[in-house]
């Protein structure tokens, strides 16, 4: 087991005891190892050597630039800076920006990283003379707010032994009113904090975390709730599929990880995968060498567990339907308060004395992305129909090979409420998977839940820097 001594093992260690598994230990970057000569080798310990964990670990991914594709603003193109007495962080603004909105500025981002400091979390990592200091720098651009937010990344830091960088952003000048900029500095800071932990992670990994850090130290419902309603609009999307510089809704998934197996401290989980998957690019590359990535890391931990990603995946898929004003309480902590902009998309409401049909999506489905269908049982209940009873459904699902779906019919009651569920495993080289339910009495209708679990070539699992991911679709058949 590869041990790393480090501030960052306590965060590491969350994620050991929440996964299960001895190889999750993390360090910080540049942080001794004795005993290992691969960090390949602590992702990989405990999971099966089957062909996943040979394939990636014979030819590494190539992930994101080595050198980002934002550069940090000219200094003579902002002159005013404003510096924090306390913490390492630096503002820095156009002439024509208020000194009232630097200064509001310097203080978003001293509160951002106070919380990620109460949150054990590591500091950006100093970027030596640039910007005028080792602090990180946030740039202001005076004018409305357009578009996302540009997120960028200094060349990898020498004397680190495995891959981080310093990082900076730059934004819109705080003035407008609103949580708005406050949320952007927290996102800023979030990044710079993920990008020292592994500078080469993909990202949409970079994404998902910086958001999720973004809500916890600086929530602001007006982004959030945007954020969250496109997200589940569109559940067909990849999880990994966000673009930096904006919250995204993704930051579901590293919620849904910290609610389901962390220890009471937000985000560890999330970013103990990153710190555990990072790499060593070798002098000279063009990209970042990926592999193993935070999915490796999340698999092989899980794997450790006796358990499998595309299980977690299914079970994050169903948590996404119990979302805002479809929430029971019981899928994911406080998700009530998205309201209706937490209802993800159903493909299909289909009333059961419509039965048999064959339905399919609007969309194909990316990999790691979900499916939704409703089976509308209240006209049978209104109507005292006794057929209930002993009624029984047939759901025959077709998918286009070499994706593998996963399945749950989750049984929803008049409270909105799951009190049961039957779960359709996919079959390793099969498109096609089917099951009969019975038990249909008192209640409002079955939710049919599906996900793509990547390829179902057992060498070739999903991996987030494959992107733009081919989608694929299916056919669902219900009888009665």
């Amino acid at each position: 087991m590869l041990r790393r001594k480090a501030r960052w093992a306590l965060a590491a260690l969350a994620l050991a005891t929440a996964l299960g598994g001895p190889h999750a230990a993390a360090r910080a970057p540049g942080a001794p190892s004795p005993g290992a000569t691969s960090p390949a080798a602590s992702v990989q310990a405990g999971a099966p050597p089957d062909d996943t964990a040979s394939a990636a670990a014979a030819s590494p991914a190539e992930g994101r630039p080595v050198v980002s594709p934002v550069q940090r603003p000219d200094e003579r193109d902002v002159p005013q800076r404003a510096c924090s007495f306390t913490l390492p962080v630096c503002v820095h603004a156009p002439a024509d920006v208020p000194g009232a909105a630097l200064l509001e500025g310097l203080a978003h981002l001293e509160a951002a990283m106070r919380t990620y400091d109460a949150l054990g979390l590591p500091r950006p990592l100093p970027d030596g003379a640039r910007g005028g200091s080792p602090s990180y720098d946030l740039y202001l651009e005076g004018g409305p707010r357009r578009g996302p937010m540009r997120v960028g990344y200094d060349t990898r830091a020498l004397g680190e032994r495995f891959d981080a960088a310093s990082a900076f952003a730059v934004i819109a000048a705080p003035g407008r009113g609103g949580c708005a900029s406050a949320s952007d500095a927290a996102y800023a800071l979030g990044y710079a904090t993920a990008v020292r932990l592994d500078a080469g992670a993909e990202e949409g990994a970079l994404a998902m975390t910086a958001s999720y850090l973004s809500a916890i130290a600086a929530p602001c419902a007006a982004e959030e709730l945007a954020a969250i309603d496109a997200f589940q609009r569109a559940p067909e999307r990849a999880l990994t599929g966000a673009a930096l510089g904006a919250l995204d809704g993704g930051l579901l998934f590293p919620w849904y990880l910290d609610d389901a197996y962390g220890t009471g401290t937000p985000a560890r989980v999330a970013t103990s995968l990153l710190a555990i998957a990072a790499q060593s690019t070798p002098a000279g590359a063009a990209r970042f060498h990926a592999e193993p990535d935070t999915f490796d890391a999340l698999r092989a931990s899980l794997r450790s567990r006796g358990e499998e990603l595309d299980d977690l995946l299914l079970e994050f898929a169903v948590a996404r339907a119990f979302l805002g004003s479809r929430s029971d309480g019981a899928h994911l902590s406080g998700a009530e308060r998205f309201g209706d902009f937490g209802r993800v998309r159903f493909e299909w409401s289909l009333p059961y004395g419509t039965l048999p049909r064959r339905v399919a999506p609007l969309r194909p489905i990316e990999p790691t992305g979900a499916t939704y269908l409703w089976l509308d049982l209240s006209a049978e209940k209104a109507a005292a129909r006794p057929d209930l009873k002993a009624a029984e459904i047939t759901f025959v699902a077709d998918w286009e090979l070499p994706a593998l779906f996963r399945w749950a019919i989750v049984k929803v009651d008049e409270q909105g409420a799951e009190v049961g569920r039957v779960d359709v495993a996919g079959v390793f080289g099969s498109s096609r998977a089917q099951r009969t339910v019975v038990g249909l009495d008192g209640l409002s209708g079955l939710l049919i839940v599906g996900v793509n679990a990547g390829s179902m070539i057992r060498s070739h699992p999903f991996d987030p820097d494959d992107a733009p991911f081919m989608p694929h679709a299916y056919t669902v058949w219900l009888s009665r």
